[in-house]
């Protein structure tokens, strides 16, 4: 009866005309397309600058952002007022404004004993760009009156570290050499890519199965199965077999096309990674077949478990880190398996942990995974 049931499955999967086509197409867009798109990192930022100083060192410091590669070099106005304009019509981000006697001070090797004579002001309406750019600008400055034979106090751009600079050079040179663990080159593709595997997954496992169910009850051929003896449970986990097989082979795919197109491979264990995957599918595809169970149509289903989906998602920690967010919303991700899923494959992927590392993630995924599958076989009704 297993063999059959499962046989059904597969053909209507395989019937369906778009289906297989998009598990096809699915890993190709996550590998090539999405690691370009979903990036927070902070490129082209429109810079204008101010500068009344016009010293042969104001002018250098305008060539060091110009070829940086982080800012565009939109308009140098004369005026603060003119480049306030510019800010108000959205054709800036940023504003760098260098008042008269920068030069001096850069050249006396003066700068980092009263801070310097340079301000930022930042367009934050998109606060992650704004920062970020700040923190660019800040970084650029400060590196260029350092090199000049100044200090790095920077007080326009939110702070003084003149002080820091006079201690500094008072117990003599001291040389800081950062190590980036896990991803050295902070290639942010590197860290996005095992997120998008577990949305991938996520979104082939929960919406297919959600419409599974509900597109029989459209079509009456699921009285047919009711009116057989097939048990409850065995019908539900037929039912989540196919889901398993196109997840795991949407994981490899993405995989492969990840070693193949950006050279990153595994650090861990292939084999952990697929007990965390079935571990996930399991949820999922039973979470999709429960919403299945209460709804009396596809668009019901299909609004049901994209509204869950964007919750699972955005409460994740794939794109924000959990600990930023108040302490109530962190509560709500204990009950979020893609909080589990994502830092089981991100370390497995990215630090190469182990099971026992990750044991905590694995044991959540495996209460999670019990409980939907338990209401999904419970919930089914075989009568009406």
């Amino acid at each position: 009866m297993w063999k059959y049931l499962i046989k059904k499955e597969f053909k209507q999967f395989l019937r369906d005309p778009g289906m297989p086509r998009m598990t096809m197409m699915f890993p190709l867009i996550i590998v090539l397309v999405f690691p370009f798109t979903a990036n927070m990192e902070i490129k082209n930022v429109d810079l204008v600058i101010v500068d009344s100083d016009r010293s042969t060192q104001s002018g250098l410091l305008i060539e060091k952002c110009s070829s940086s590669g982080w800012f565009r070099i939109v308009d140098i106005c004369d005026s603060p007022d003119a480049a306030q304009k510019l800010m108000d019509k959205g054709r800036t981000d940023a504003i760098l404004t260098i008042d008269r006697g920068f030069g001096d001070m850069v050249d006396l090797g003066t700068a980092g004993v009263d801070g310097i004579p340079v301000g930022i002001k930042v367009n934050t309406v998109n606060g992650t760009r704004g920062s970020i750019g700040a923190q660019y600008l800040r970084a650029c400055v400060s590196g260029f009156v350092a090199a000049s034979g100044g200090g790095t106090g920077l007080p326009g751009a939110g702070g003084d570290l003149s002080s820091d600079s006079a201690a500094a050079r008072a117990s003599g040179s001291i040389e800081t050499i950062e190590s980036y663990r896990y991803n050295p080159f902070m290639d942010y593709k590197m860290f996005m890519i095992p997120a998008l595997i577990v949305i991938a997954i996520t979104m082939m496992c929960g919406f297919m199965p959600a419409l599974n169910i509900v597109s029989e009850k459209e079509k009456g051929t699921i009285e047919q199965i009711n009116v057989t003896p097939v048990r409850k449970t065995t019908f539900i986990i037929c039912k989540m077999v196919p889901y398993i097989v196109i997840a795991y082979f949407l994981m490899f795919s993405c995989l492969l096309l990840t070693w193949l197109v950006f050279g990153y491979s595994c650090k861990g264990s292939l084999l952990d990674i697929c007990i965390f995957t079935f571990a996930h599918i399991v949820i999922m595809a039973s979470f999709g077949l429960l919403i299945s169970n209460y709804s009396d149509n596809v668009q019901q289903a299909m609004f049901v478990i994209w509204f869950f989906s964007m919750i699972f998602m955005l409460m994740s920690g794939i794109f924000t880190p959990i600990s930023s967010m108040p302490e109530w919303a962190q509560t709500i991700t204990y009950a979020n398996p893609l909080r589990y899923f994502a830092d089981a494959m991100r370390g497995i992927f990215l630090k190469g942990s182990g099971i026992a590392d990750l044991l905590h993630d694995l044991l959540a995924l495996a209460g999670i995974g019990t409980l939907t599958t338990t209401w999904a076989i419970l919930s089914y009704r075989k009568t009406t």
